[in-house]
């Protein structure tokens, strides 16, 4: 055993020498005088060694306290090496997630890093979700010590006033996570599984059927309290069969009236994928009169009142809707369903159809061989669905519709005895549709 006087005493030598202590444990003292303090050991037959310090720095009993520690390590199956090499990336990490692993910072990130494939207005609601609902409680935390048993009881909460927002935050929360793991901050993910959360109840856009199309478009001809860019909005999403955002937040730039065509890039489109549209004579003609309407120097199809940089408000057509009184009987997107109903019960072709929708083929191996992008049949399908509401129009009976507060058709004449919202050919001879004061076609749908 050493004791403090033989190592002071101990002389340099030609050659390093050992003096042993006990475990291991000795002192190695060098030609030039320097006294290191080493541990040797064994794991698995492998021999190894860990350097303790230098004397008198370490002085005997701190080297036996170390040693101590080491010699467990190796009873544990773990080299000193391994174990400092393992305190060091923890303290790496702890420093990491102090300057950088905070919930909110790493949100931030994940925001920058994930938004540019997403709508302006799918990141804003994604945004107000979190910060309503996550960074009150959650925004200072480090992102390691967040547990599942939290998150699950903070999605219930959510949960019980709306399903539907604890059901996009539990999918907020699974992305910062998996990004918070490939950024090096956390290893696993503890966002629970989507079993937790109540089953959503499939609920259908409610569509007008064909003989309420009839009855919508008279009554939105004879309103005079609809702004035409509105109007001309609405029956755009009829006539192209596309969806709400895609027609009101529709530029100049992706429309070609010379060719009858309509281009919209896929940063627009729900799945993300470029949708080509023909357009009948009928839009060629309502987007000409809109061309009339908006200043040249705008880049939107329909600006916002407010702010003419930003398209249309996203709920003016559906306001346009109510309004007219058709609210719980149709929505602006269940006109779609409208379009695939009427071709579906004719037999049409379900491609064709299906490309009209812009819809991601379900049978990905077919797709891949059949590439026919259908061009021609599209564009006979959407001139036979122009004409076809033209057809529901003129063959409308006439039919009692509340309409609430709206205007009556012909709000100048106070000698019409018809109940106030009954939709008649007399009626409407009266009311005449505002596009046809610039002397469109006399197919196009007002």
């Amino acid at each position: 055993m050493l004791t403090t006087v033989k190592i002071k005493t101990a002389k340099p030598q030609e050659r390093p020498y050992k003096l042993a202590d006990s475990g291991g444990l000795y002192l190695l003292v060098q030609p030039n005088g320097s006294k290191l303090w080493r541990y040797k050991f064994r794991i698995n037959g492998v021999e190894g060694k860990r350097a303790l310090g230098a004397f008198p720095e370490v002085s005997l009993a701190d080297a036996r306290g170390l040693h101590a520690e080491a010699r467990l390590l190796v009873a544990q199956g773990t080299t000193p090496l391994q174990a400092q090499q393992d305190k060091e990336i923890a303290q790496a990490q702890e420093q990491l997630e102090r300057v950088k692993g905070t919930f909110s910072a790493i949100v931030s990130d994940w925001n920058t890093a994930t938004s540019a494939d997403l709508r302006a207005s799918t990141v804003k609601q994604r945004n107000r979700e979190i910060d309503n609902d996550l960074l009150p409680t959650l925004k200072n935390r480090a992102i390691g010590s967040i547990t599942r048993l939290e998150l699950t009881a903070q999605l219930k909460v959510v949960e019980q006033r709306a399903p539907e927002v604890a059901r996009n935050l539990r999918n907020h929360l699974w992305g910062i996570f998996e990004y918070a793991i490939d950024s090096g901050l956390i290893e696993n993910n503890p966002v629970p599984p989507v079993r937790v959360m109540k089953k959503r109840t499939q609920t259908n856009h409610p569509a007008l059927s064909e003989k309420q199309i009839g009855v919508f478009l008279r009554t939105l001809d004879g309103s005079g309290r609809i702004n035409e860019e509105t109007r001309i909005a609405m029956l755009l999403v009829l006539l192209t069969a596309c969806r709400k955002a895609e027609v009101i937040e529709g530029r100049w730039d992706e429309v070609n009236l010379k060719g009858a065509q309509w281009e919209i890039p896929a940063e627009r489109m729900k799945a993300k994928r470029a949708h080509w549209i023909p357009l009948s004579t009928q839009a060629v003609a309502l987007l000409t009169r809109l061309h009339e309407l908006v200043p040249a120097n705008r880049e939107h199809l329909f600006p916002n009142r407010v702010d003419p940089h930003r398209p249309m408000a996203n709920r003016s057509l559906n306001a346009l809707m109510e309004r007219l009184g058709f609210s719980g009987e149709g929505t602006p997107h269940g006109m779609r369903a409208s379009f695939s109903t009427h071709f579906n019960s004719l037999g049409g072709n379900i491609d064709v159809i299906e490309h009209c929708l812009a819809h991601v083929p379900a049978n990905a191996v077919r797709a891949a061989y059949n590439r026919h992008a259908y061009q021609d049949e599209r564009r006979a399908m959407l001139q036979e669905w122009a004409n076809r509401l033209d057809q529901l129009r003129r063959e409308c009976v006439p039919i009692e519709h509340e309409c609430g507060s709206a205007a009556p058709l012909n709000p100048t004449n106070t000698t019409e005895s018809k109940p106030r919202h009954t939709r008649t050919r007399s009626a409407r001879a009266v009311a005449r549709p505002s596009v046809k004061a610039v002397s469109l076609p006399a197919t196009v749908v007002a």
